[in-house]
């Protein structure tokens, strides 16, 4: 499979992250006993898994994505249950402006972000405000057992 067939395949840009991780990673990955494994998911799985990633709207926003359908798509979705403070159940996880860790999509990796808004179906828009490197997602959706409080501890002194 080429890039060229990819791009025309229209697979969204979080996807082709995947993809570089893979090609970057020599398609192997470790386990627990250290031992590799190879990691290369037929073409048309990488296809459907990213059209699944991204069937209920993006899920990742990118500072290009301003002013564009693509990005009124990432930000206008909402739901019309009751999250935050008061509510329960998965929506009441988080607050708006919560600071948690969530875990970058596609990788294994925890990063400091600010939650904007619970969308439903136990997902929330979080935006990214650690130092992140300048080709990422400026704000992603994560699943609630993505995201965890950050647990500050006073200095006495």
């Amino acid at each position: 499979m080429t890039r060229a067939s990819l791009r025309a395949e229209r697979v969204p840009r979080g996807c082709w992250q995947i993809l570089l991780l893979l090609s970057v990673a020599g398609g192997f990955t470790t386990s627990g006993s250290f031992l590799l494994r190879p990691l290369w998911p037929s073409p048309r799985n990488v296809r459907v898994a990213c059209r699944a990633q991204e069937s209920n709207g993006p899920r990742m926003y990118y500072p290009e994505d301003r002013g564009t359908a693509k990005g009124g798509a990432f930000w206008g979705r909402s739901t019309e249950e009751q999250w935050g403070e008061f509510a329960s159940g998965e929506a009441g996880s988080f607050d708006k402006d919560d600071l948690v860790e969530g875990k970058y999509p596609g990788t294994e990796d925890w990063y400091c972000a600010q939650v904007m808004k619970y969308i439903g179906q136990g997902d929330w828009i979080v935006m990214w405000v650690d130092d992140m490197p300048d080709d990422s997602a400026k704000a992603s959706v994560l699943k609630t057992d993505e995201m965890k409080h950050l647990k500050f501890t006073p200095v006495t002194g």
